[in-house]
């Protein structure tokens, strides 16, 4: 798929929103993402739903509810295609802080961001308006009283490999919405793939895709967690791969939070490439079709043959239990994958593309918790 395709694809915004504890705030170590979206999915029905709603299949404003929109969306009309897919991604992406604190006292801050994909951004005021009422209600494993003092757009800032504060969305003092700075999608993948072409934009020696000689006579990768597959073999002061050509290389990708994928219907444990780029392909897609400007036109199937052809060198990955409970059924659900780092070997021009949008939107199974949420280059 050429560059202009996946630019013109879908929306982005990023934004930052900072909580100030009024009393000592107690989270989870691990399951901050659950909390944030069990809070917001509650506080943001509250705010959109009628009396007379029961549920979204039976309420009279379901054409028009921002919360069907964002929590239960369904096909459009029209998607023939993918009516029958039953698990249509949600628009939107909660990325806690990955630590492990799980107290915050008066006078410091709690922070998260939230990405927001395609028609989502439509409904940011209810983000905004949400996370406050929630705030003065109670958040956190003891309710406690929180103040949203600011959310900012994120903008980032090529070299630095850091997302900054930009343009004020919110703030505590005033009270008022102000419209957001969105993400320049062409801009952010121009700037990823220069990145990772030249190693003098980011003040790093060695970037994530190597150029090196094709594989010879090495045998199939096998991945266990912490171990070397690349057969001892360095490669040695290689040139980087330059986004645009066809050079055979090594890729490293970091899986930042737990990526749950499932390949035939069975549970993926080790991180082959091609399952990893299949569901980050149709992820994509799906977004595209549903909150964007409607499917992609790609050779999903030839992208997907070329993706097999990749080979995993290395992987150095832990997989992660975790699991979440359901406030409406009691039920409890599994919020596990892996993470940790693999490397690859083979074609990757034309996936890079895909694999810099897929660092926006997270891949696999429970994104808008956070997971899935993956980095390319060391």
């Amino acid at each position: 798929m050429d560059l202009p395709g996946l630019t013109r694809c879908l929306k982005v915004g990023l934004f930052r929103f900072v909580l100030e504890p009024c009393q000592p705030l107690m989270v989870p170590a691990y399951s901050k993402g659950n909390m944030l979206r069990g809070g917001f999915g509650h506080a943001f029905r509250r705010l959109c739903c009628i009396p007379q709603c029961r549920d979204t299949h039976s309420c009279p404003l379901t054409a028009t509810c921002p919360y069907k929109a964002v929590f239960e969306p369904a096909p459009p009309p029209g998607a023939d295609r993918l009516s029958k897919n039953q698990d249509v991604p949600r628009p939107f992406v909660f990325r806690p802080p990955r630590d492990e604190r799980t107290r915050y006292e008066p006078g410091s801050v709690f922070e998260f961001d939230l990405v927001l994909l395609g028609r989502a951004l439509d409904y940011l005021p209810y983000f905004v308006l949400a996370f406050r009422e929630l705030g003065t209600e109670g958040l956190g494993l003891n309710r406690a009283r929180c103040l949203l003092q600011s959310v900012h757009s994120l903008m980032w800032t090529l070299g630095s490999h850091t997302w900054q504060p930009g343009r004020r969305v919110f703030a505590s003092e005033d009270q008022l919405f102000r419209s957001a700075e969105l993400l320049e999608t062409k801009q952010w993948l121009e700037d990823r793939l220069g990145e990772w072409a030249d190693p003098a934009k980011n003040g790093k020696p060695h970037m994530a895709v190597l150029a090196q000689e094709p594989n010879q006579g090495r045998g199939p990768a096998a991945a266990d967690s912490g171990t070397d597959l690349s057969g001892g073999r360095q490669p040695g002061n290689p040139d980087l791969l330059t986004a645009g050509t066809s050079n055979h290389g090594n890729l490293q990708l970091r899986f930042l939070t737990p990526v749950l994928l499932k390949s035939e219907g069975a549970v993926v444990r080790r991180p082959e490439f091609h399952p990893l780029f299949k569901r980050l392909r149709d992820r994509l897609n799906a977004l595209c079709t549903f909150f964007g400007e409607g499917p992609l036109e790609a050779d999903f199937q030839g992208l997907g043959r070329r993706a097999e052809q990749v080979r995993l060198v290395s992987a150095r990955i832990e997989w992660e239990e975790r699991e979440r409970r359901s406030s409406k059924t009691g039920q409890r659900h599994p919020l596990s994958g892996f993470v940790g780092q693999a490397t690859y070997e083979g074609e990757f021009t034309e996936f890079l593309p895909w694999l810099a949008l897929g660092e926006l939107t997270h891949v696999g199974k429970h994104t808008a918790w956070g997971n899935g949420q993956i980095g390319v280059g060391s």
